[in-house]
């Protein structure tokens, strides 16, 4: 187990690498994170090849899922004009519980879900 009682990151690589294959289906929820935040969760878990050697490594340990870079300052509202893949991932809904149960989310922000 990783820090926060998540699973081992080769099963987070694993269970969050085919959640993010399955096909969105009309009526889907699908959740925003942070790209920056992914990014640094997939150094963490070594998901990309060239991440392996950081795979573990507490210097680049993601800490809670944090949207902040997807808000208007300190209100929860979304910022206009933000693109997919670059500024946000969408996840599944159960990769997104996954990803909440694992490491939290920065207090005082909400889920930000898109159907």
């Amino acid at each position: 187990m990783a820090e926060g009682g998540a699973a081992d990151l080769d099963t987070q690589r694993g269970e969050i690498a085919a959640l993010l294959k399955t096909q969105l289906r009309k009526g889907d929820t699908r959740y925003l994170a942070d790209s920056r935040w992914f990014k640094q969760w997939k150094k963490y878990v070594g998901f990309d090849s060239w991440d392996k050697y950081q795979m573990g490594d507490q210097n680049v340990y993601p800490g809670p899922v944090d949207n902040s870079g997807l808000l208007k300052g300190d209100v929860l509202a979304i910022k206009e004009h933000l693109i997919d893949e670059l500024d946000y991932i969408l996840v599944p809904t159960e990769g997104w519980n996954k990803l909440v149960g694992w490491y939290g989310l920065t207090e005082g922000q909400e889920p930000i879900a898109r159907k």
